[in-house]
C-alpha cells in the first residue's frame, strides 16, 4: 500500500509530497528508532566488539514469535560491534609507545596554549593524520599533539589548519581508571582521538586553509588583543574559541547553570537557520524568479547550506554536528513529503550520529544536549508566558540533575532563575548582533566592531547582578554530590519516558533522588583500606581507618591547569563520603606528588598538614587510629636541594600486617633505613619507591621488606621506563611477589582485616567493555 504524506512543519508553503510505503514509515517509528539506538548503545558494553557479530545467528529466528523491535535492536548491536572492531584497529599498539616516527597531518583544532611553569608553555591541538612513516604504527587517524616550548619559541608553535610534518615520539593517551571519576578513555573515544605525540626536533608547517578557516583566523587575529570575560565569551559564542575562558569563568557559568549558552550547539544553529530562512524568504518575495510557484525548497536548501558552512567555520565539533544533523533530519524528510515530529527528528539525528560513531555516547556533551533537547521537543503544553517558561526551566534543572551530577559531580539550582535572564539576552540580542557583525566584517569592519562592543556591554550588564547573586547563594544553591552509574541510568530513563509515561517517570525520579543521597558506593567495614589512585606519572594514596582519612600525596598538577587532585582525588573522596581530611601528608615538593595541594586545601578542611606545605615530618613519630598504627620514617619533606631523599615516608600497621610507602628515596637512603629500622620495615604491601625507578628499590630494602604485593604508581608508556625491569627482577629474586601497576591495572584497592590475608585489587579486569581495555 502506498501512502502520500504532506509536510506539516515550521515552514509554511512547503508542499513536496512524495510516495512513502508503509514499511518505510514503520522503520521510522519512535519505538523502532529507540530499539536501533538501544542496540548501538548495547554494543559498548561487550568485552570484545566482534562478539556482536554473533547476533547474526539470531537474525533468522527474529520472525519466530519475537518482539517486532528485536530486528532493529539486533541490527544496531551488530553495526555497533563492527564499528568497535574498526575503532580497535585504529588504536596505537603497545609496541609503538615511545617510538619516533615520521608523522604528517593537518592541525584540526585551534591550538591551546597553557603555562605549565613560569618560563615554559605547552601547546596542544588535534592532528588529523595523513601519513605515518612506520607501517606497524599506522592505526591512529586523529592524534593529540603537544609541544613544550620556552617563551621565545612560541612563534614556532602549532598553527590552526596548517599541514605539519616532522619526527614525533608516539605516546599513550591518558588512560586513568579510578572509582568516582569518568575514565579518560571514555573522553578520548567519544572525541575520536586515538593516540598522542610530542615533536622531536623542528617541524615543517605549511598553510592548508580553506576560505572558511582563513576567515576564522582573520577574526581571531582581529580579536587577539581583546581581554576580559565578555570578549572571551563572545569568541566562544561566535567561532567556538574557548581558549581564553578562564577556569574561574567556567566555574561561575556552571554554578549559574548557564554553561550551555556559551557552547555552540542547537541554540546558535537554530538562530542562524531562522535568520537565513527569513532572509531567503524575504528575498523571494521582493524578487521572485519566473516560474516560481511558491515552493520553499530553495530557501530550505539555502538555509542548510549556510548553516553547514557555519558548522565548518566553528570547527564542526560534536555539539555543533549534532545540532546540524537534527536540522537536516527535521528538514530533509519534510522535503520528501513526510510528516515528522520534533521527537522523531531528534531520534533520526541521534541515530545518524551513533551509526557514524557509537562511542559518542561516552561523552558528557551528548547526554546533556540530547537530554535537554528531548525534553524540549517533548513538551506538550505551550511555552508562552512566564508560567510556561518556568515549567520548562524547572523540568530541565530537576530532570537533568542526575546527568550533570554524574559527569560533573555538581548541579545548580540557580539555573531556574538565571536562564530567564541569560537565554533571552543571548538568544535575542548577543548572538544575532554577533553573527551579523561576522557577516559584515570583511566589508564594514568598523560597524562590526561597534556591534561586538555592544555585545560586550550587554554581557557585562547582565553578568554584574548575576555575579552578586552567585556570591551570596553559591553555598546553598550549588549541589555537589557525585553519583554512580545506577542513578545516571535511572535519570536517563526518567528523561526518556517523561512525555509518555509520566507516572513511571515520577517514580523513577524519586528512586533516583533516593540513590543520590544514599551512598551506594560505600565500602564494607574494614580495619584498614588503602587506595592507590591512578594519577598517571605521580602518586596519590588514600588511607581510611577507624572512620578517619589520611591522604598521602596528591598527584601531578601544572600551573594554571587542572590538577590530578581535582580530576581524581577529590571525586574519589566524595564518592567515599569523605568531606574532611584528618591528616594530609605531602612527601616532598615535586609536582608529581604535591601538584594538587592547592586544590585540596580549597576543596575541604584539613585538620593536620605534614611534610611539604605543612609542619615538618618528624622521623620516628607514631600515632594510632583505633587498632591501626602510623609511623613516620625519614626526612622532613621540606628540603629544596635534596627533595627525593628528604621524602616523608610512612609505615602503616594493623593486625601484624604492614604497608610501606617510601616516597622517592634513593637506594643510598634505603641502605640507611635497613641499618636503622630493620624489622619495622617488614611489610605485606610495598609501594615501590620513586615509582619503580632503577635508582631506588635496592636489593637490601626489598630483601628486608619481602612484600607479598608490590605497587607501582606510574603512567602508561612513561618516558622514565617506570617500573624499571631491573627493580621487578630484584623483587622476584627475593620473594614470591605479585606486582600491580596503576598504569595497567588502574586504581588499586588494598584491604586488611582481622584473620584474613591482605588483598589488592585493580580496577581493570577481562570483562570490562572493549573501549576500556588497553591495546
Amino acid at each position: 500500500m502506498v501512502t502520500r504524506l504532506r509536510a506539516q512543519g515550521i515552514f509554511d508553503g512547503l508542499r513536496v509530497p512524495l510516495p512513502v510505503n508503509d514499511h518505510a514509515e514503520a522503520i521510522l517509528t519512535e519505538r523502532a528508532l529507540f530499539a536501533l539506538l538501544g542496540g548501538l548503545a548495547g554494543s559498548l558494553f561487550i568485552p570484545e566488539p566482534l562478539w556482536a557479530v554473533a547476533a547474526v545467528v539470531l537474525w533468522p529466528l527474529e520472525r519466530l514469535r519475537w518482539h517486532p523491535l528485536t530486528l532493529p535492536f539486533l541490527l544496531g548491536f551488530m553495526l555497533g560491534g563492527l564499528s568497535g572492531a574498526l575503532w580497535a584497529d585504529s588504536q596505537l599498539p603497545e609496541a609503538c609507545l615511545g617510538r619516533e616516527v615520521l608523522l604528517e597531518g593537518v592541525i584540526e583544532t585551534l591550538p591551546r596554549v597553557q603555562r605549565i611553569a613560569p618560563d615554559r608553555w605547552r601547546v596542544s591541538a588535534e592532528l588529523r593524520v595523513t601519513e605515518i612513516g612506520d607501517s606497524a604504527c599506522r592505526g591512529p587517524r586523529s592524534v593529540l599533539v603537544s609541544q613544550y616550548l620556552e617563551a621565545e619559541a612560541l612563534p614556532q608553535a602549532l598553527r590552526y589548519r596548517h599541514h605539519v610534518s616532522g619526527m614525533w615520539r608516539l605516546r599513550s593517551l591518558p588512560s586513568q581508571l579510578n572509582p568516582g571519576s569518568i575514565p579518560d578513555q571514555a573522553r578520548w573515544a567519544s572525541r575520536g582521538i586515538d593516540a598522542a605525540a610530542t615533536p622531536v626536533g623542528s617541524l615543517a608547517q605549511t598553510p592548508r586553509q580553506s576560505a572558511l578557516s582563513a576567515f576564522r583566523n582573520r577574526l581571531l587575529v582581529h580579536w587577539r588583543h581583546d581581554d576580559g570575560d565578555a570578549r572571551a565569551v563572545l569568541r566562544a559564542l561566535l567561532v567556538g574559541d574557548t581558549r581564553s575562558m578562564t577556569s574561574t569563568l567556567w566555574r561561575d557559568l556552571r554554578h549559574l547553570g548557564v554553561v550551555h549558552v556559551v557552547v555552540i550547539s542547537g541554540l546558535h544553529i537554530g538562530l542562524l537557520a531562522a535568520l537565513c530562512l527569513w532572509s531567503l524568504t524575504l528575498l523571494r518575495r521582493v524578487a521572485r524568479l519566473p516560474g516560481d510557484r511558491g515552493s520553499m525548497v530553495a530557501p530550505i536548501l539555502g538555509t542548510l547550506g549556510v548553516t553547514g558552512a557555519y558548522s565548518l567555520l566553528v570547527g564542526a565539533n560534536l555539539p555543533v554536528l549534532r545540532a546540524y544533523l537534527m536540522l537536516v533530519a527535521a528538514q530533509v524528510p519534510q522535503l520528501m513529503g513526510w510528516s515528522i515530529s520534533g521527537r522523531r527528528s531528534l531520534l533520526l539525528a541521534l541515530t545518524l550520529m551513533l551509526l557514524w560513531d557509537p562511542r559518542v555516547l561516552l561523552g558528557a556533551s551528548f547526554w546533556l544536549s540530547a537530554g535537554a533537547t528531548w525534553l524540549l521537543v517533548s513538551t506538550e503544553r505551550s511555552l508562552s508566558g512566564i508560567a510556561g517558561l518556568l515549567r520548562l526551566q524547572f523540568k530541565m534543572v530537576c530532570l537533568m540533575a542526575p546527568v550533570t551530577l554524574f559527569f560533573f559531580s555538581e548541579t545548580s539550582l540557580l539555573g531556574l532563575a538565571a536562564n530567564f535572564l541569560v537565554v533571552p539576552v543571548v538568544t535575542l540580542l548577543i548572538v544575532p548582533l554577533g553573527l551579523t557583525g561576522m557577516m559584515l566584517f570583511d566589508w564594514f569592519p568598523a560597524l562590526s566592531d561597534g556591534m561586538w562592543w555592544l555585545c560586550h556591554k550587554l554581557w557585562e550588564l547582565m553578568m554584574g547582578p548575576l555575579t552578586l547573586v552567585l556570591d551570596y547563594c553559591r553555598g546553598w544553591a550549588v549541589i555537589e554530590q557525585p553519583v554512580g552509574w545506577l542513578p545516571f541510568a535511572l535519570g536517563i530513563a526518567v528523561v526518556a519516558v517523561w512525555a509518555t509515561r509520566r507516572a513511571w517517570a515520577i517514580g523513577l525520579w524519586l528512586m533516583t533522588i533516593a540513590l543520590v543521597y544514599f551512598d551506594v558506593s560505600a565500602q564494607g567495614a574494614k580495619a584498614l583500606r588503602v587506595s592507590v589512585l591512578d594519577v598517571g606519572q605521580g602518586l596519590a594514596v588514600v588511607i581510611r581507618a577507624d572512620g578517619r582519612t589520611l591522604v598521602y600525596d596528591t598527584g601531578h598538577g601544572f600551573l594554571d591547569d587542572f590538577s590530578q587532585a581535582e580530576k581524581v582525588l577529590i571525586p574519589f573522596l566524595q564518592t567515599r563520603g569523605v568531606h574532611e581530611i584528618d591528616v594530609m601528608l605531602i612527601s616532598h615538593a615535586d609536582r608529581d606528588h604535591a601538584g594538587g595541594l592547592e586544590a585540596m586545601v580549597a576543596a575541604m578542611p584539613i585538620h593536620r598538614a605534614l611534610g611539604f606545605g605543612g609542619e615538618p615530618c618528624r622521623n620516628g613519630e607514631r600515632w594510632r587510629w583505633g587498632e591501626v598504627e602510623f609511623l613516620v620514617i625519614n626526612g622532613t619533606g621540606q628540603s629544596e636541594d635534596q627533595r627525593n631523599d628528604d621524602s616523608c615516608a610512612l609505615a602503616v600497621t594493623v593486625f601484624g600486617q604492614s604497608l610501606l610507602i617510601p616516597g622517592d628515596v634513593s637506594a643510598m637512603r634505603e641502605h640507611d633505613w635497613v641499618r636503622y629500622w630493620r624489622e619495622e620495615l617488614n611489610a605485606a604491601v610495598l609501594v615501590l619507591p620513586h615509582h619503580g625507578s632503577t635508582t631506588s628499590g635496592s636489593y637490601a630494602l626489598l630483601k628486608r621488606v619481602r612484600p607479598d604485593w608490590a605497587i607501582s604508581s606510574s603512567g602508561r608508556g612513561n618516558a622514565f621506563g617506570h617500573p624499571h625491569r631491573s627493580v621487578i627482577e630484584r623483587l622476584a629474586a627475593v620473594t614470591d611477589v605479585t606486582v600491580l601497576n596503576t598504569a595497567s591495572d588502574g586504581a588499586i584497592e588494598i584491604a586488611v582485616d582481622r584473620n584474613r590475608p591482605v588483598t589488592a585489587t585493580g580496577q581493570r579486569h577481562q570483562l570490562l567493555p572493549y573501549w576500556l581495555k588497553l591495546p
